[in-house]
C-alpha cells in the first residue's frame, strides 16, 4: 500500500486552483467573550484572548498572496495499492522479481503506483533482450538502474511541465540521466556480446544492440518533450510590478 502526499494543484489541477484563488473566501465571525470564556474552561492553553483570536486568518479577508500561501501548505493524503509485477511477469519469473526488489525497493523509493508500473514495465522490456539464466549480478544491477532512471526522468518531466522556468531547471538533470543510461546500455551490450557463441549464432554489434535498447526510450522522451513544449506555449507568466510583486487581475 502506497501513501501518497499531493499538493492541491496535483490533486485538482491548475485551473481549479486558479478558480479558488479568484473567489472571495468567507470570513468567520470572531467568537464573543462569552464563547471564549467557555472555551477556556475546556482548553486553558488555547488562544482565548479576544485580540489574539481576531488576528487569525479565518477572521480576516485574505489577499491573493495569502490565499496562495494557504493553498501551497494544503496537502492531500491518499492511499493506493502497489503495482503487482506478477501482472506482467509469469510465475517462473518470481526469483527475478525478488532480485530487482532487493536491489531497488521500488515500493519504498517510488512515490506512487504509476512510478512502480513504469519501473517494472522497463524491467520487462529490457529482459526480453537477454537470456535470464545467463544474467550476472552486474546485468541485474544495470537493468535496475536503467529502470530507476527512467522513473526519475518521468518524474522530472512532470515537474518541468508546470512552467517554462522549471523546464530550464530540469533539463541538466534529464541530460545527465540520459548520458548515464547510454553508458549503462553500452556496458550491458558489451557483456551480452561477450557471452554470444559466434560459431552457432551471429553476434550483434554494440552499436546495434544499444540502438535497439534505446529506441523505445527515445520515442517516450520525444513524446514527453512535445507535451512540455505544448505546456510552455500555453503558459502565461503572472504580471508583476517593478518590485517583483504579483499584480492581481
Amino acid at each position: 500500500m502506497s501513501i501518497i502526499v499531493k499538493d492541491l494543484e496535483e490533486k485538482i489541477g491548475t485551473d481549479k486552483v486558479e478558480e479558488i484563488l479568484d473567489k472571495e473566501w468567507k470570513v468567520a465571525e470572531p467568537p464573543s467573550e462569552e464563547q471564549l470564556a467557555k472555551e477556556e474552561l475546556k482548553h486553558p492553553k488555547a488562544r482565548n484572548n479576544p485580540n489574539s483570536r481576531k488576528n487569525l486568518a479565518q477572521y480576516n479577508k485574505r489577499s491573493k498572496e495569502a490565499k496562495e500561501k494557504a493553498l501551497d501548505n494544503l496537502k492531500v493524503v491518499e492511499k493506493e495499492e502497489d503495482f503487482d509485477p506478477y501482472s506482467i511477469f509469469d510465475e517462473d519469473s518470481k526469483s527475478v522479481i525478488t532480485t530487482f526488489e532487493t536491489l531497488i525497493h521500488p515500493r519504498e523509493i517510488f512515490k506512487n503506483r504509476s512510478e512502480q508500473e513504469i519501473f517494472w514495465n522497463t524491467i520487462q522490456m529490457f529482459l526480453k533482450d537477454f537470456d535470464i539464466k545467463e544474467l550476472s549480478f552486474s546485468d541485474f544491477d544495470d537493468i535496475a538502474s536503467l529502470a530507476k532512471y527512467t522513473v526519475l526522468e518521468h518524474r522530472l518531466l512532470l515537474v518541468a511541465s508546470k512552467s517554462e522556468k522549471m523546464v530550464l531547471e530540469a533539463m541538466p538533470s534529464i541530460d545527465k540521466i540520459k548520458k548515464d543510461n547510454k553508458e549503462i546500455k553500452k556496458n550491458l551490450a558489451a557483456r551480452r556480446v561477450d557471452r554470444i557463441d559466434t560459431k552457432n549464432k551471429p553476434a550483434f554489434s554494440i552499436v546495434e544492440l544499444a540502438s535497439h535498447l534505446d529506441q523505445q526510450n527515445k520515442l517516450d522522451f520525444e513524446k514527453r518533450m512535445l507535451e512540455i513544449e505544448s505546456a510552455v506555449k500555453e503558459y502565461k507568466p503572472p504580471k508583476r510590478d517593478a518590485q517583483g510583486n504579483l499584480i492581481e487581475d
